[in-house]
């Protein structure tokens, strides 16, 4: 009888023996997959992610209906019919990836409501292919945001009603950046483990201070000192990437650099740490092909996917025809500004912010489509769908 009861120990021993063990093991486990989301992701994982998926060719998104972000996502402005026709459109011609602007106000005002329509985008999106890089900042145009009825567009001026995210009341605070939090954690909370979101963008242009349209140092409406909006926004460009790795996403996260390409060699304090703290390496570029080709040559000693956030400006010889192949060769994700002509009225030059048109332009300076879903130029379309599709 005491044997039995010495071997019943000595079983229920190993028993609890083996169940702290793995217990141990489990925590463990939790807490190496805890600290690998609070960091960059290793070389080797990202290019892992990265190699899942084909050339990712696709647009800067907003639809005809809207002239920026905040109508966009606005319950009063919201367009899915609209969407889904522009997105049937682009699948048509191989596009599968799009960037897609949010806007801090739109989820404030009303984040149930701005969760509701994200949803039925992703639905949108999804059905035709398209996988999303949501962008939560952005430091171009209008430092004056407001939610509520946008203004109409300034008849044949390129983006005229396009706004910053957060605004300058905003970004100039350091203590009133703290309040973007809970917005930047909720949504990649939602989204974290969704795989139609493709990656986060965490901020357009952060340090944009003299590329604001007519938003400029001789506006009534001013923009930031350009020495002032680079260490505000760094300050909250900082504190979006602890935000964001705190809530740990399965998909990477980064920030591009953008204009004179002095970031190949002498990057700033933005955009040196831009290029350290994102998984993936992203850039814009709206020059000619030897200029683009020596700006992925720069890039490529991270040894990590690069994407084209922003390229394609017909006046400046960004070209699909000159700017796409070279991206297709590379496996560069290429990501065009603009999809259909609408609102927001890109087809325009950045020179009708100060130079006055009475008429569309014969070049487009932008985008794809026309309202109708003609393409602008056919030779364009017939090129990304060849390059989309082999």
């Amino acid at each position: 009888m005491m044997m039995k009861n010495r071997v019943l120990l000595i079983i229920m021993t190993a028993l609890l023996l083996s169940a702290c063990l793995s217990n141990n093991k489990q925590q463990q486990n939790i807490s190496e997959q805890n600290n690998l989301n609070t960091k960059v992701w290793t070389v080797e994982r990202v290019n892992e992610w990265y190699e899942q998926y084909p050339f990712l060719a696709g647009g800067n998104y907003v639809p005809v209906s809207a002239i920026n972000q905040l109508e966009m996502w606005q319950e009063e402005t919201f367009d899915p019919a609209r969407i889904e026709f522009e997105f049937e459109k682009a699948a048509d011609i191989g596009m599968n990836t799009m960037r897609v602007f949010l806007h801090d106000l739109a989820w404030k005002q009303d984040p149930q409501g701005f969760f509701k329509r994200v949803d039925k985008f992703l639905e949108i999106s999804e059905k035709y292919d398209i996988s999303i890089m949501f962008v939560f900042f952005d430091g171009v145009w209008n430092p004056y945001p407001n939610a509520g009825k946008q203004p109409a567009p300034v008849p044949h001026v390129h983006n005229s009603g396009w706004v910053q995210s957060p605004g300058r009341e905003i970004l100039s605070d350091p203590s009133k950046q703290d309040g973007l939090k809970e917005y930047v954690q909720a949504v990649i909370t939602r989204y974290k483990d969704d795989d139609r979101v493709l990656i986060w963008d965490l901020f357009n242009e952060p340090d944009c201070a003299v590329c604001a349209g007519n938003f400029g140092e001789d506006s009534d409406a001013p923009e930031m000192s350009a020495q002032k909006k680079k260490a505000t926004a760094l300050a909250l460009l900082k504190k979006a990437f602890v935000w964001a790795r705190e809530i740990g996403p399965s998909q990477p996260l980064t920030v591009g650099v953008w204009g004179d390409p002095t970031w190949i060699d002498q990057p700033d304090d933005i955009e040196k740490f831009s290029l350290i703290n994102s998984d993936v390496i992203s850039f814009h570029s709206y020059s000619g092909p030897e200029e683009t080709e020596k700006m992925l040559a720069g890039l490529k000693k991270y040894n990590r996917p690069i994407m084209c956030t922003e390229y394609m400006a017909r006046g400046n010889n960004s070209t699909f025809e000159g700017i796409l192949p070279i991206f297709h060769k590379s496996k560069v994700a290429a990501y065009n500004w603009g999809l259909f002509n609408g609102k927001s009225q890109t087809i325009y030059p950045w020179s009708s912010w100060k130079k006055k048109f009475t008429a569309e332009p014969k070049l487009w300076h932008h985008d794809v489509f026309r309202y109708d879903g003609t393409p602008f130029d056919s030779k364009e379309t017939e090129l990304i769908k060849k390059l989309t599709t082999n």
